[in-house]
């Protein structure tokens, strides 16, 4: 996956195209050496630029993973934007359906579950500068505010129990399914399995909240 098909517009200038490049190259250090050793040296020798332009577009690798983490869940907020108004039925019929895009898609943003797992390990929010972290907060709460809706429309409708959090279940479901899809893709060897049994893992905790949330 490249970041900047995430963002690309026809207007993009020289120094759009530019930080285009840092975090692609950046994206890829970050997946294949980890956070430690990705430096910011290391981060403008592979964007073709010397480390004084690199600092005149970002300050730490810090802010560089933010902004590669909030493109990648603003990507996912793209589908789900996309999917919301397809979804039908009650509230439950309709978390099934959201489910199975999750599920269907996990494969595809297998980069991007891994990248979520090193900038969760790694990075801590006071570290980047207070406009960014609320651009970055934000974007966690739309991806949330998806299933949020959808749960409390099945609390209406009765579809799903009522004397659930929406907004507090929908994140504990966001963080469960991404921390066991991080697990299952970086380290599915420790668990003497197979990556595809592995997989099955997730769609099985999938089913799981489905089971739990039915009224």
């Amino acid at each position: 996956m490249r970041v900047d098909e995430l963002y690309t517009d026809e207007k993009l200038d020289k120094r759009d195209m530019t930080r285009n490049r840092i975090v692609n190259a950046s994206l890829e250090l970050f997946l294949s050496d980890g956070f430690r050793d990705t430096t910011m040296a290391r981060i403008a020798k592979e964007s073709g630029i010397s480390r004084k332009t690199l600092y005149e577009y970002f300050k730490s690798k810090e802010e560089i993973t933010t902004i590669i983490d909030m493109c990648l869940i603003r990507e996912y907020n793209r589908i789900m934007e996309e999917a919301m108004p397809k979804l039908c039925g009650n509230g439950y019929n309709k978390l099934k359906q959201y489910f199975s895009i999750i599920d269907n898609n996990i494969d595809n943003f297998k980069d991007t579950i891994m990248f979520t797992g090193i900038y969760d390990y790694n990075v801590k929010t006071n570290e980047i500068n207070s406009s960014l972290r609320d651009e970055f907060y934000d974007t966690i709460k739309q991806a949330t505010g998806y299933l949020t809706e959808i749960l409390k429309q099945g609390i209406e409708d009765g579809s799903i129990k009522d004397y659930i959090d929406p907004h507090l279940t929908a994140n504990t479901i966001g963080d469960s399914w991404l921390s066991l899809a991080q697990r299952v893709f970086r380290r599915h060897k420790s668990l003497d399995m197979s990556e595809e049994e592995c997989r099955k893992m997730i769609t099985l905790q999938l089913s799981l909240f489905l089971e739990g949330l039915k009224a």
